[in-house]
This record gives C-alpha cells, sequence and structure tokens, in this order.
C-alpha cells in the first residue's frame, strides 16, 4: 500500500484536477469483464489473490496490514464464504498470495513482505495446505497452520515488496521489489522437501532463515500517457509493480501496476530475469481505487484483479488471445 509523502503543489493539484477531468475513465480492454465486487466489510484492503487450485470457482485474499492473520474465500461473483484464520503467525504487512499444486497436493503461499519505509531486518513466507471447502459442513470459519514459516532477508538490505510467485517447476518462490529505481527480482527456494508432511494442531511450526538470492533488475515497465492523469504518477508509482503471479504450466507471469496488468509468456520454460526484460504485452485497467492484487486461472487462460478498498470490483481478462502471441 503506498504511503503518500509529498503533498502536492497548488499549481501541481491544479494540473491533476484539471487532468482527471478532462481525461475519461479507461474502457474495458477486449476481453475483460467485472466477474462481480467483492463488498464483505471484512475484505476491505485486498492485497493478495491467488485462484483456487483444490476449490472450483473460489479465489482466496488475505487484507494489507492491520488486519489479524486471516486469509478469505470467496466465489467468483466475489461473496465471502468463509475466513480461514492461520494459527502461530502474525499479519505484519502480507502482500502477496500464490496457489500451486505440488505432488498432487494443493498449497497457498503468504507473503508478509511489505516495507513501505524499507525498515524491516526480515520477511516472512507462509506456507498452508489449502483447505478444502467441501469440507465445510456449514462452517464459515476455519482454522489453519502453516506447513513451514521460512524468515529471510535480502543480500543488499531492506526491499518493499508486494509481487510474489510461485514456480513449482523450478521449485522457487520469486519476489519483485516496488520501490527501487527499477524493480529487483529476488528468488528463494521452495523447500519442496518439506512439503507433503502432515501438520497437526499441537506440533510446533517448521522455521527456516534464507537470504534471497539477487537475480538483476528487470526492465521498466511500460507507462502510457493516460497514467499521467493518475494520482499513482504524482507520488512516484506509476509503472510500480503491486503483484505477480506465475501460471501453473511455469510459462507465464503476470505483474499488476495501479493502471496496467503485464503479461509476459514463453514457449519453453526459462530464465525469469531474462523473460521480465522483455516487452510485455498490456493490459490497460478500468478505473480502479488500487489494484494489488492479481491470480492465474488454473488453466492459465484468465487472470483475476481486484483492488483495495469496498466495495472492489472483481475483474476477470481472458488470455486466450494472447496465447496466438507466443
Amino acid at each position: 500500500m503506498p504511503k503518500i509523502l509529498p503533498l502536492f503543489t497548488p499549481l501541481k493539484l491544479c494540473i491533476y484536477v484539471m487532468l482527471a477531468l478532462s481525461t475519461s475513465a479507461c474502457a474495458m480492454p477486449i476481453g475483460m469483464i467485472q466477474a462481480g465486487s467483492i463488498t464483505a466489510p471484512t475484505i476491505d484492503e485486498a492485497s493478495g489473490l491467488a485462484v483456487s487450485r483444490l476449490n472450483d470457482n473460489i479465489l482466496w485474499l488475505h487484507n494489507d496490514s492491520g488486519d489479524t492473520a486471516r486469509i478469505f474465500a470467496i466465489d467468483t461473483q466475489g461473496h465471502q464464504l468463509a475466513t480461514v484464520n492461520i494459527t502461530g503467525v502474525k499479519n505484519n504487512d502480507w502482500e502477496d498470495i500464490a496457489s500451486f499444486v505440488y505432488q498432487g497436493e494443493s498449497y497457498l503461499l503468504i507473503a508478509d513482505v511489505g516495507d513501505n519505509q524499507a525498515k524491516r531486518s526480515q520477511y516472512q513466507l507462509h506456507l498452508i495446505k489449502e483447505p478444502d471447502l467441501s469440507q465445510l459442513n456449514g462452517q464459515k470459519t476455519l482454522s489453519a497452520k502453516p506447513v513451514w514459516s521460512m524468515t529471510f532477508t535480502y543480500p543488499d538490505g531492506a526491499h518493499d515488496c508486494e509481487s510474489v510467485a510461485v514456480d513449482v517447476a523450478k521449485q522457487k518462490i520469486l519476489l519483485l521489489s516496488k520501490r527501487d529505481k527499477l524493480p529487483i527480482l529476488f528468488e528463494l527456494p521452495l523447500m519442496a522437501p518439506a512439503l507433503g508432511q502432515s501438520v497437526s494442531n499441537n506440533s510446533s511450526v517448521q522455521m527456516v532463515n534464507k537470504q534471497a538470492k539477487k537475480l538483476g533488475e528487470i526492465a521498466p515497465l511500460p507507462t502510457a500517457m493516460l497514467d499521467y492523469a493518475s494520482i499513482y504518477t504524482w507520488i512516484g508509482f506509476a509503472g510500480k509493480p503491486t503483484a505477480m503471479d506465475i501460471s501453473a504450466d511455469g510459462l507465464s507471469a503476470v505483474v499488476l501496476t495501479y493502471t496496467h496488468a503485464f503479461y509476459f509468456t514463453q514457449t519453453e520454460p526459462g530464465d525469469w530475469l531474462t523473460l521480465f526484460s522483455t516487452p510485455p504485452q498490456e493490459i490497460s485497467l478500468p478505473a480502479i481505487k488500487q489494484a494489488e492484487a492479481v491470480g492465474f486461472s488454473p488453466d492459465g487462460n484468465s487472470i483475476f484483479i481486484t483492488s483495495e478498498m469496498i466495495p472492489a470490483p472483481l475483474y476477470k481478462m481472458d488470455l486466450k488471445g494472447f496465447h496466438t502471441q507466443r
């Protein structure tokens, strides 16, 4: 979540207002629909989204910092179905969530990696087995305990990050920084040997300590003329990554900013730093308050996007037309 530090000068504010009034909102891109709207008061700052790999037509969301350690299940129209409390951990600044399947088991990775002021000495990732909502039996609240929790640092000091994704084939976790001049790509091991282990409510959380590997800076994410009518340009956040996901087949990635989604795709698994340094296919977003959550559908043919604040529109973008451009 951005912290607006520099106040507008009267001249800048006047220019911004004139631009905002004279520029119409982005039209809905071809292939995008508003699937629904999130109105549940408990989900008032959705900062991460993952599409379920276990439950049909279910999305997982979490709030930004300030909430308890919990995630929410909603349907594809935005209706809240269940709350899952994550025991034994805290929500310092949860910024993203990823879903994936490993050896037939579905998992969710929760990323406690936000650091607006670059003051944290360490960050956490929490991995849980994805809850099976078919076993709810009328319950609306569940609990889950992490299979493992990873505490990690960066090799070059603190970074703010809101974009985390899992590459199952390479057993890597990718992190893309937000507030650096150019986004920096880091990776961590997925710790796959720990997956598949059963965790009882009485057992302690398996703690892992790692240092992220710096892969390098990616090319600047494009911005458009319309961005200059956006408050995010004036506060320096145009083109800054706010969320990320990797498709289940490991061939595509989507990076979200406040004004665009950027789709990267390849025909064979390759180097992510190289792919992120190639020109992406751009998806302009409709008017949206604070886009910070994106996730691939299980088949990789579409993405879901939503924002902080409520009511939050839930958009679905069909990517099949982009696949022909591989």
